[in-house]
């Protein structure tokens, strides 16, 4: 499953690309040398105004984009088939200077006092939490713009959020998305989907198979045809 995991990485992380989000991961460096402490797969930001005219898609709505506040989305991709796994990496959630360092990484606070760490390490411990109706996120006004900070999980393997519990995200709603988006089904006047793919770089492969299927592709297509591909 290790070459899987990080196809539906980078699945993740064209995702939230086609929703307007600008996208890396983050290493979370240590003091000892060779080693580190923790690591993020996706630290996203989205601005307000997105749009994608020529697609002519909307950005998803199960991802309750704001339109006014700047998005900042802090994500890991967990492909486990048990929901009581998920979470983030212990070197992250369960150590200050880990989390002051990615504070300090995504750079909307001048001082990070204890209430600051206080607040990033409740909601990245959120999964916790059976009463959340929706993605763990709470807002934040600076001098610069208003901000709402998300956390989340991309989660292949399990069924689709059911509406109750930690809002996450799974393959169906990220495939159904994609392929929207993609699909060679319907052309369009305003936007050809039909050109050379290497512009698309690391998403290549993921845009190539998603462009040859003529409805969205089930999860066992996609592992079926990633598992055996080795992940550049």
């Amino acid at each position: 499953m290790k070459n899987l995991d990080k196809h539906y990485e980078l699945l993740s992380k064209l995702y939230l690309r086609l929703n307007g989000y600008i996208v890396s991961n983050l290493i979370i460096h240590s003091n000892e040398n060779g080693n580190s402490n923790s690591e993020l797969d996706i630290l996203g930001i989205r601005m307000p105004f997105h749009k994608q005219t020529d697609r002519k898609v909307s950005t998803s709505a199960f991802l309750e984009c704001r339109k006014d506040r700047i998005e900042i989305i802090i994500a890991d991709v967990k492909n486990k088939t048990n929901p009581k796994n998920i979470k983030f990496n212990d070197g992250l959630r369960k150590k200050d200077s880990s989390i002051k360092k990615l504070i300090e990484w995504i750079g909307c606070y001048e001082k990070i006092d204890n209430k600051c760490l206080e607040k990033f390490k409740l909601y990245l411990n959120s999964h916790k939490s059976d009463n959340l109706i929706s993605f763990a996120q709470f807002k934040e006004d600076f001098t610069f713009g208003s901000v709402n900070f998300k956390f989340t999980f991309f989660c292949p393997q399990l069924n689709k959020w059911n509406k109750r519990g930690y809002k996450y995200i799974d393959y169906s709603e990220m495939s159904n998305f994609i392929w929207k988006c993609l699909n060679n089904n319907e052309p369009i006047d305003t936007c050809s989907r039909v050109y050379s793919f290497k512009g698309w770089d690391v998403f290549e492969n993921y845009v190539t198979f998603f462009k040859g299927y003529k409805e969205s592709p089930s999860r066992s297509e996609f592992e079926n045809h990633f598992k055996n591909i080795p992940f550049k």
